[in-house]
Parts: C-alpha cells; structure tokens; sequence
C-alpha cells in the first residue's frame, strides 16, 4: 500500500512539474507580446505567486514522497 502511495505522489509530483513548465513557457509567450508597465503591473498582481506556489508544491510533494520511503524502510527493518 505504501509503495502505492509513494508511487502516487511520485506523479502528482510530475504532473505539477509539468504544469510549471507550462506555466513559464505560457508566460515567456505572453511576454513576448505584450510588455509594458500595464502588462508588468498585470503579471504581479496577478501571477507573481504562481510559480513560487507551484515550486513549494513540488517540494511538499517530494518531502511527503521521502517520507513515505522512509518509513516503508522502517516497517521492512522491523
């Protein structure tokens, strides 16, 4: 079951590693067309803290994962 749930979290984490690929590749195109003080004023009310909560995201995916492994070690020692 552990295995299972590592395995899960393993590609949740993946799949949000993707969408931030996504996200920037989304960005860098719009920033190509459209870049001046509305658009810069735009992009940081509005999305200067998606790529930072993708990221922690990512990181809280891997801690979980980590600990998960880590704790299926345990139970194999035991």
């Amino acid at each position: 079951m552990s295995t299972r749930c590592r395995n899960d979290l393993v590609g949740c984490k993946s799949r949000v590693q993707s969408e931030l690929t996504h996200w920037r590749e989304a960005v860098a195109d719009v920033e190509e067309v459209w870049n001046d003080a509305t658009a810069q004023a735009f992009q940081r009310d509005h999305f200067s803290e998606a790529q930072g909560t993708l990221m922690r995201m990512i990181q809280a995916l891997q801690e979980a994962s980590d600990l998960v492994h880590s704790l299926e070690r345990r139970l194999a020692d035991d």
